[in-house]
């Protein structure tokens, strides 16, 4: 399956890369560009840069740069067809998938004949009390067959025996299924109730087991495997994509029989996580579906503890549009049993009544005595290092008042990343590049030159770097704009495959020199006489250094390189190449 790259473009076209980081990042304008800490390594200053003519964004310190599919999936750990997927649903486009290319075979394929295997056990002549727990958990056949529900006969063998000795050990392996001792293979699940696992695509990856009898755990999933990150994954989201192409809200449950129990009674929008808790990227993917989610939490102390990570996970990632809300129970309940005890219209009404998410948060702040300025001090100190979690800067200004209010204090002022620092840091980044060498800064001029007229490829004066090889990356960018004017700068990028020279490129995007023609054509001009004078300057340093001393072998190399890439050679020339062909130093 492929995305045609037509679309790619025009999904870009259609998004503001300033917009994608923006909502993650706090952004602050200075000069051209857009300013931040860089998520990408270990930073307290900003140091990227995000340009919006160009649609780039690149950092001076860890040379991390691309356009917005670069950025999200970076930074929320995306595939490059989910990037997609999440950047079109922003725009509200829809991708327009080819399948014209043979897929790579899913390493989920023995998952999915495991599963076959475990749904025919699941009959009352093979697993009568997993038949009888089932139905004491007043779930029906059809929901079962909904759920591909199965069952794990507690043998060590039987999927292994099903699965015929042609499979080799690197599937059973790669599957997740079994275990391993002594260079033999065990069924992993037995004795057990199954629920498959299909991520969003509908491909079955993995499964968890409930067992029947007695015994720990009373849960078990597959481990993760090469197509398996449990952090990553939700039980039940295929189901509910299935049902409802525009998904209204998505409840976020704990356990299989919380999702399957909603959907008995009619509540088809649970998704539930996966013996883990919320983690960010959970959230990052609920976010793509649905602006309206629900956390519907087992009310115990476990659940509660879920809630509030559910809370310090959501808080970095949050936008204006989304309205998160939480669901409590009474202590002993879940989903599923208060379903089950109370109807659907009670769970209903729970819903209705659910605290927000800003309201579950500051109810947690007013937990502190805030009638004493010890407690006060505790809620700000509770509250501050939260708050600063929050990437959005419209809602952080909001929650930051809001506890300013509540513990007597401007907890803003405690906010490291004040507008005053990201303009220090910025000057600094961009005075930095004083110390650049005259020769790398002359190839950062020739690459703004370029950017701004693309027609400069054309010219005949860049033909005298044209037989050293050091330059072979020059001509590469050439040549794309010869090829499309019109290139985007994060393809060129892609082109090249120096790190050193994409950092140089990159840093010529977000410059965003403003140039005329003339202008442009005479910086090239300029750059290009820098370029050929530091030839000619290595050229005399290294025959001094001959002369007065010796030099090293790489050295006599490039000499000769030098001299033998002259248009001219002359007699001296022709001398000086004898002399270090002869000699050995």
């Amino acid at each position: 399956m492929s995305i045609p790259s037509s679309f790619i473009d025009q999904l870009l076209d259609q998004t503001d890369i300033v917009d994608v980081v923006g909502r993650r990042i706090p952004l602050n304008k200075k000069g051209s560009n857009y300013w931040c800490q860089c998520p990408f390594h270990d930073d307290s200053n900003p140091s990227m840069a995000v340009n919006q003519e160009k649609q780039f964004f690149y950092c001076f310190v860890c040379q991390e740069s691309g356009n917005a599919i670069h950025f999200l999936r970076q930074y929320e750990n995306l595939e490059f067809v989910d990037a997609i997927e999440t950047l079109a649903s922003s725009a509200g486009m829809t991708v327009p998938y080819e399948n014209n290319r043979s897929e790579k075979s899913k390493p989920s394929g023995l998952v999915e004949k495991a599963v076959k295997f475990y749904q025919a056990n699941l009959n009352e002549t093979t697993a009568p009390k997993a038949v009888q727990y089932l139905k004491d958990r007043k779930i029906t056949g059809a929901t079962a067959k909904k759920f591909n529900i199965g069952y794990a006969q507690d043998k060590w063998d039987g999927l292994l025996n099903h699965l015929g000795a042609e499979t080799s050990s690197i599937e059973l392996d790669e599957s997740g299924l079994f275990s391993r001792k002594d260079d033999r293979f065990y069924d992993r699940f037995r004795g057990r109730v199954i629920f498959p696992i299909r991520n969003i695509k509908g491909d079955f990856i993995a499964m968890g087991g409930r067992i029947i009898d007695e015994g720990e755990p009373k849960y078990l999933n597959s481990p993760e495997t090469p197509f398996f990150n449990k952090s990553n994954e939700l039980f039940g989201l295929y189901e509910v994509k299935e049902l409802e192409k525009n998904i209204a809200s998505l409840i976020v449950v704990e356990g299989y029989m919380d999702v399957i129990g909603l959907y008995e009674h009619g509540i088809k929008n649970a998704v539930a996580t996966l013996g883990t808790a919320v983690t960010p990227n959970h959230v990052s993917k609920i976010m793509r579906y649905t602006n309206k989610i629900f956390f519907a939490f087992d009310g115990d102390l476990a659940g509660g503890k879920a809630a509030w990570k559910a809370v310090e996970n959501t808080f970095p990632i949050i936008r204006e549009d989304i309205n998160i809300h939480f669901v409590f129970f009474d202590q002993g309940h879940d989903p599923d049993s208060y379903i089950n005890e109370n109807g659907l219209e009670a769970f209903k009404k729970l819903l209705d009544e659910s605290i927000s998410l800003s309201s579950y948060f500051l109810s947690k702040v007013k937990e502190f005595n805030l009638e004493t300025l010890e407690g006060r001090a505790q809620a700000a100190s509770f509250a501050i290092p939260i708050v600063n979690k929050i990437n959005n800067s419209v809602i952080k200004e909001i929650y930051s008042t809001e506890v300013s209010k509540l513990c007597g204090m401007d907890v803003k002022t405690m906010d490291v990343s004040s507008s005053q620092a990201l303009r220090q840091e910025s000057d600094r980044v961009m005075r930095s590049t004083s110390n650049t060498p005259v020769r790398v800064k002359a190839v950062i001029s020739i690459f703004s030159a370029l950017l701004a007229f693309p027609a400069i490829a054309e010219e005949p004066l860049f033909d005298e770097l044209k037989n050293n090889p050091k330059f072979d990356f020059l001509f590469i960018i050439l040549d794309l704009y010869k090829q499309k004017p019109d290139i985007k700068p994060s393809r060129v990028i892609e082109s090249l495959e120096s790190d050193q020279i994409k950092g140089y490129f990159s840093e010529a995007v977000v410059a965003g020199l403003e140039l005329s023609e003339k202008n442009a054509l005479k910086l090239v001009t300029d750059c290009m006489d820098i370029l050929l004078k530091n030839q000619k300057d290595r050229e005399q340093t290294l025959k001094d250094k001959y002369n007065v001393s010796s030099i090293t072998p790489a050295e006599r190399r490039d000499l000769q390189q030098i001299i033998l890439k002259k248009h001219e050679i002359t007699d001296d020339d022709r001398n000086w190449l004898e002399k270090l062909s002869s000699k050995q130093d």
